[in-house]
């Protein structure tokens, strides 16, 4: 081969590999940026999918007003958003199917995971000794803390937004 033709070669060669490179950048930014917008759902049985969209709409519990929670109300995963659970006694998660938000599709929640409960018209969560925990607002939840609207609480992948 000529000295023309190898040189071709090599810069066809040296274009191929920067698109390669380009185009494994683009895939990590990608799932990055995504990442980012929608966080991690668990996978939702296409039964449970079901009976979720075949079930009546139910009226709301009302929210809270003058910075006191009334209710409970999932924003993920999206397939349990919008259910609602009112503040009144105790609210108990968890796998055990007497708990009044049961998620029983996921392996991170135990089966007596958190409650929530009423102290002096305050509303209070703690973790019940639950293997992977709990999280207010982020933060793993340590003992008892006072809910405020607008906190969220995440049980494996189920989280729960104060109102």
């Amino acid at each position: 081969m000529t000295d023309q033709a190898l040189d071709i070669l090599k810069l066809v060669l040296l274009g191929l590999l920067y698109l390669f490179f380009a185009r494994v950048l683009w895939a990590v930014w990608s799932e990055v940026r995504r990442t980012q917008r929608v966080p991690a759902q668990p996978r939702v049985d296409d039964q449970a999918a079901t009976v979720a969209a075949a079930a009546p709409r139910q009226r709301r519990p009302p929210k809270g007003r003058g910075g006191r929670v009334a209710r409970l109300v999932i924003v993920e995963p999206k397939a349990r958003r919008g259910a609602t659970f009112p503040l009144g006694g105790e609210i108990t998660i968890g796998r055990d199917p007497a708990s009044t938000v049961m998620i029983d599709s996921d392996n991170f929640v135990s089966q007596h995971h958190a409650k929530v409960y009423d102290v002096e018209g305050q509303a209070m969560v703690e973790d019940l000794g639950s293997t992977n925990g709990s999280f207010h607002n982020g933060n793993r939840l340590v003992g008892a803390r006072l809910l405020h609207p607008g906190d969220r609480i995440q049980v494996g992948y189920t989280v729960l937004e104060a109102q």
